[in-house]
């Protein structure tokens, strides 16, 4: 028995010296080699990824190119094979084992940057899970594919690997091989060091860049700096509200500039966004003029805000992007397209907030070219709103109205004075008028997207024609729907928009909304499906109650990373 056991122990022999040393210097240069393979394969992301618009945003993406890769191939090397090369003392055993391990780890590459083609995210157990059993056979055939360079990868493998074997002794004596180590170093070192620069200057052609790579995880450095007074912590978290994450993508939106058709007749557009209304407070003992125009109106009875943030609900509002697109959009601070195409139309626009516009999307964003005024409560901006109708009323205008919600008692009352004004003035029927909240409620559950925080009320008020709408709709239909009906815009729908013409039949099995990590499926028994940035899940049965969930439907899975993908410039 103990002959055995000395029998797998290595021995500690001049010979057994010897050959360990060869290992471990054939082991050096297989690494260089896949390191090359690596690099090459690794390349495809390039033509994949949000490019840098700038010279040092593109010098970085290939210093980390090379800085990331080197990295985790000589760490698999130095964490697994290293070690074996003084367990295994069978040269050919052990480069058996390097070259299967090698041509595994370059096949994944491989797998993961096609799946960071189609998904723009990278490989994950939920997404190994379903590409090794999709659904789909033609989805099936098409993954399989990828597994075809894998003899090509191990024969490479194969024959480099008793080359360089061979020719072990004439590679010992090259002096290139240190400075190609010390090159690699460098890169790994500057990779770190340029993105932690960036982080804390929040240059955005070298953050956007941090989720390009598998297994990358750049340094912020942020604990530190904060620590020597650097950075401050509360500055940064401000600027991020304000002017949106540093790390998000860039913007391809819309996809075509808009073209529109002539207008037929004019109609005025009149949103009323009741911050933070819920579906239950229209009622007639709660807010019985609320309810009496529910009744003229078509409610819909399913409908979703995009995203779990006030910020993020008035992008999918007047831009029809989900939550996540709410840093790329302060960040290139991009204009409405339904602002844009009122002020094609020559619409007059009156802007009116109760908290003068106190959410950073607005003066960004969404209506930085103009002049915004300033109210204190709903009664100042009803107020202002008045002055501005005055002169408006026999013109094309559209007025948007932010107003507060907490006393329902009082809100009630403001929308009776805004529904006699327009009485009043002769508009009600020849006015749209849509009323809508935000967000539902304030954060009361540790899922963002509960029904109860993001299931808004929506009602269209148009010439008193009452309906229900019963089926699943969103704040991302809104404007999809009123350029297409009001403003003729010629470009499909997917040229500027995630949602849909709610005119049109559909048959849509879910909704999307989403934040700038998780992506969420809603389905119209309320069940949610989220998926975020890493590829991880997370169920929720149609009672709220989070539950174990092996993976979503294959289809609505790649549907909803291709929809949410959809505007991401690449």
């Amino acid at each position: 028995m103990l002959n055995q056991v000395r029998q797998l122990l290595p021995e500690n022999s001049r010979q057994y010296r010897e050959e360990t040393s060869q290992r471990i210097a054939w082991g050096h240069w297989f690494a260089l080699f896949n390191i090359v393979l690596a690099l090459l394969i690794a390349s495809r992301y390039a033509f994949e990824a949000d490019w840098p618009n700038t010279l040092l945003g593109k010098l970085y993406f290939f210093v980390s190119l090379f800085g990331h890769f080197s990295f985790v191939i000589f760490a698999v090397y130095l964490l697994l094979l290293f070690p074996l090369s003084f367990v295994i003392k069978h040269n050919r055993a052990f480069r058996a084992i390097s070259v299967v391990v090698a041509s595994a780890g370059l096949t994944v590459l491989l797998v993961d940057t096609e799946v960071f083609k189609r998904f723009y995210l990278h490989l994950s157990p939920l997404v190994w899970d379903l590409l090794v059993n999709p659904d789909e056979g033609e989805l099936a055939r098409h993954w399989q594919l990828l597994f075809v360079p894998m003899p090509l990868i191990l024969l490479a493998q194969m024959l480099y690997s008793r080359w360089c074997w061979n020719k072990l002794r004439s590679f010992s004596r090259q002096k290139w091989g240190k400075y190609v180590a010390l090159f690699f170093l460098a890169c790994f070192t500057l990779t770190h060091l340029v993105y932690a620069w960036a982080d804390m200057t929040v240059y955005r052609p070298i953050t956007a860049q941090k989720a390009n790579y598998p297994l990358s995880y750049p340094m912020t450095a942020r604990s530190f700096l904060e620590k020597h007074g650097f950075v401050d912590k509360q500055d940064l978290a401000q600027r991020a509200e304000e002017q949106g994450r540093a790390d998000t993508f860039f913007l391809n939106y819309p996809k075509n500039n808009l073209v529109f058709g002539p207008l037929e007749q004019p109609i005025n557009l009149v949103i009323i966004n009741l911050s933070e209304l819920n579906n239950q407070d229209i009622a007639p003992e709660t807010m019985p003029t609320l309810w009496q125009i529910s009744q003229q109106s078509q409610r819909f009875m399913q409908h979703y805000s995009g995203g779990d943030s006030k910020a993020a609900s008035l992008v999918s509002l007047f831009y029809s992007l989900s939550g996540r697109y709410t840093d790329a959009i302060l960040n290139e601070q991009t204009p409405s397209p339904l602002i844009q195409a009122l002020q094609a139309a020559h619409y007059e626009l009156g802007l009116f907030s109760h908290n003068g516009f106190a959410e950073p999307i607005y003066g960004r964003s969404l209506f930085k070219d103009f002049k915004l005024p300033q109210a204190k409560d709903n009664a100042e901006a009803i107020g202002q709103w008045q002055a501005w109708l005055e002169k408006a009323a026999n013109q094309p205008h559209f007025s948007y109205l932010d107003l507060a919600s907490e006393n329902k008692a009082s809100l009630d009352q403001a929308l009776q004075t805004i529904w006699t004004r327009l009485e009043g003035k002769g508009l009600l029927h020849k006015s749209l008028i849509l009323i809508t909240a935000e967000k539902a409620g304030k954060d009361l559950n540790s899922n963002s997207f509960a029904q109860d925080q993001i299931e808004v009320p929506f009602l269209a008020y148009w010439q008193g024609q009452p309906n229900r709408y019963n089926s699943l709709s969103s704040q991302l239909d809104i404007m999809p729907t009123l350029l297409k009906q009001f403003f003729k815009v010629q470009n499909p729908v997917s040229d500027f928009a995630q949602g849909i013409d709610l005119t049109q039949e559909n048959h849509r099995r879910w909704i999307l909304a989403s934040n700038y990590q998780w992506n969420v499926a809603i389905l119209p028994t309320g069940e949610q499906y989220q998926i975020d940035r890493k590829g991880h899940l997370d169920y929720y049965d149609s009672e709220g109650n989070k539950q174990k969930a092996s993976r979503p439907p294959l289809a609505m899975f790649l549907q909803l990373l291709q929809q949410s993908n959809q505007f991401v410039e690449k």
